[in-house]
């Protein structure tokens, strides 16, 4: 199942950068392509934040409950991965939410600038940290 995960993350995690760099080409003036394949794009990615947290939490838990004290490397990114991941999934609900069931004149452009930039970096070490823990 691991497998899974880490194909969805890794596939998604490269559509959300070519969505986001591509939509500056083909709907530069923003005409309501870009929206409608973000409409798709948003569940998505809301699904693989869940996916991302999840494993984080999961691997913050093992380093917590491990027998090194201090910080460690290990330590560091399980901390990192999981409050990174927490705060870009609120701040993609908030903004999502808004977009799809409220006005979406009304959501942060920068935060969705924001989430495109680092939640594919996010699927990225969350499903490298998925192959190297299945080996």
């Amino acid at each position: 199942m691991r497998l899974v995960f880490w194909v969805y993350l890794r596939v998604l995690a490269v559509v959300v950068y070519v969505q986001y760099i591509g939509s500056q080409f083909y709907d530069p003036t923003s005409e309501g392509l870009a929206e409608a394949v973000y409409r798709i794009i948003d569940p998505l990615m809301v699904l693989a934040m869940l996916i991302a947290v999840y494993f984080a939490y999961q691997r913050k838990r093992a380093v917590d409950s491990g027998p090194e004290g201090g910080v460690t490397r290990e330590y560091l990114e399980a901390n990192g991965t999981f409050y990174l991941g927490i705060a870009l999934l609120a701040g993609l609900l908030w903004n999502w939410v808004g977009f799809q069931f409220a006005d979406p004149a009304t959501t942060h452009s920068w935060l969705w600038a924001l989430i495109d930039i680092t939640a594919p970096l996010l699927f990225f070490a969350t499903s490298t940290q998925l192959i190297k823990s299945e080996e």
